[in-house]
């Protein structure tokens, strides 16, 4: 498993300058810089020179009568090839929020990066700290192994050899994954915790980047509700994303 924070190389003032963005995106308002401060936990004097290097760079724009910001037609590109790849508007959050209020449990939606699923979104249960950016890995996670159930069989073995695992658990793996598209969802231990997960790939039309819905709960919780939990997570999927392009 890797934290945000184990990654030195990354640049805080460029994270930063995203988190500025995805807030406005969540928010969909001009934002004042106390505002801005606030959701983002930051002092105030960060997020006002981190707000005026945006607008320098054209990125934001200010409006002094309000003393507000917004993100500037520079982005409305970037934006509309975003909602072309991913094919969902905005949806994951409103889908994270929805499994996660349906469950009570731990709702993410996660990606690859390399042999790592990383998390992009999460909804908590009130009073648990959110992780966005934990990574955890492909092989042996719930998450990971939904994912695999995206790739051709080749990719997949390629993959495999990639991890370093030996030659004589490849074609189990194959079989699992054939097992986990027959069944529609992935299951098993969240490495670290005492929590189980329950995971599926995204119906994402149009996307080249396979993207996870993910539910985390306490291992006995999880486990007796699997069908159930599935269904919902089916459920949500559906009204917020679309059926399978399969289907």
């Amino acid at each position: 498993m890797r934290r945000p924070g184990d990654r030195r190389s990354m640049s805080r003032s460029a994270t930063r300058a995203l988190d500025v963005l995805e807030l406005f995106g969540t928010m969909r308002r001009p934002l004042k810089a106390v505002e801005i401060a606030r959701a983002l936990e930051i002092h105030s004097s960060t997020a006002n020179q981190l707000l005026k290097t945006m607008v320098d760079s054209a990125h934001l724009v200010f409006t002094a009568r309000n003393k507000t910001y917004l993100p500037s037609p520079r982005l409305a590109a970037f934006a509309a090839w975003i909602d072309e790849t991913y094919g969902t508007s905005g949806r994951l959050s409103e889908l994270v929020g929805d499994v996660q209020k349906r469950t009570g449990m731990v709702a993410t939606v996660s990606t690859p990066n390399d042999l790592y699923m990383q998390l992009l979104d999460i909804a908590t249960p009130q009073g648990r700290e959110a992780e966005r950016g934990l990574q955890v890995s492909v092989f042996g996670s719930a998450v990971g192994s939904a994912y695999l159930t995206t790739l051709e069989e080749q990719e997949l073995r390629r993959l495999v050899t990639r991890a370093r695992i030996p030659g004589s658990k490849v074609q189990a793996i194959v079989d699992e994954v054939a097992g986990i598209r027959v069944r529609g969802y992935a299951y098993g231990a969240l490495e670290g915790s005492a929590y189980w997960s329950i995971a599926m790939p995204l119906p994402m039309q149009g996307a080249d980047i396979p993207v996870v819905l993910g539910l985390a709960g306490p291992v006995e919780e999880v486990r007796s509700r699997l069908m159930e939990l599935g269904g919902i997570m089916v459920a949500a999927i559906e009204r917020w994303i679309g059926p399978s392009t399969d289907d």
